[in-house]
């Protein structure tokens, strides 16, 4: 599930480059820096990848989830930082809900 999860991230993050006159650059991989520190979105940039994400999920894994929340914008290591780290975070959600 993992593997899929960072497709929808990159699917999300080539439409949000699509908008910018410069690329986002992927090359690094589950390590491309997304927001914050040597991040390549701004807070508006980071909405639209997280609503992207949000809705790949639940069309593609039958999963609803909600990646903004008071826990995740105030974590010491921000889970929107990276591809690796968004991918695990929305992992950890998914996994979640499927206990519910």
């Amino acid at each position: 599930m993992r593997s899929q999860i960072i497709d929808i991230i990159r699917a999300a993050l080539e439409n949000e480059s699509a908008m910018h006159s410069e690329p986002i650059s992927l090359a690094d991989g589950e390590a491309t820096a997304l927001y914050g520190r040597n991040g390549q979105l701004d807070s508006m940039g980071l909405v639209s990848v997280v609503v992207d994400v949000e809705q790949g999920i639940e069309r593609e894994l039958g999963v609803r989830i909600t990646l903004v929340s008071d826990g995740a914008m105030s974590a010491r290591r921000s889970p929107f930082a990276t591809i690796g780290s968004l991918a695990d975070y929305a992992l950890g959600l998914c996994g979640e809900v499927a206990r519910v």
